[in-house]
């Protein structure tokens, strides 16, 4: 049996009071560029693990520590690649496919598709490459 250090990375809530911003945004913004530190408090909340740093014990030079992303952070990262997917797929569907032509269920999935990227894409500026 091996001996291991592990770091995990887990969810949790900071309490920022009484940050001045023009919009709910920005102060969402300005929390999250600040120092956990600075927080008043923090709380565990039962946050969702994300990820875990192992390393094995005695091995100062960290050779055979791993990270191990459990099933949030996974999807989590997928739903970057997810999104410009569907994107992709949908400003292709615009151009190649006339609306006279689509099947009714085709329809509807661009539509959802469209309806998705809107949710994804909001609030955020256009990432996408020109």
């Amino acid at each position: 049996m091996t001996l291991y250090n592990v770091h995990v990375y887990r969810e949790m809530r900071l309490y920022f009071p009484t940050i001045e911003a023009c919009t709910p945004e920005e102060a969402a913004r300005i929390a999250a560029d600040r120092p956990t530190d600075h927080a008043q408090y923090t709380e565990d909340c039962d946050g969702e693990n994300l990820a875990a740093l192992v390393d094995v014990a005695g091995d100062n030079e960290f050779t055979q520590s791993v990270t191990i992303d459990f099933e949030a952070e996974r999807l989590r990262k997928a739903a970057a690649e997810l999104l410009e997917v569907v994107q992709t797929f949908a400003e292709q569907a615009d151009q190649d496919c006339p609306a006279e032509y689509r099947t009714r269920h085709f329809a509807e999935a661009l539509e959802q598709a469209h309806a998705a990227i809107a949710k994804a894409m909001a609030g955020q500026p256009d990432r996408r490459p020109a």
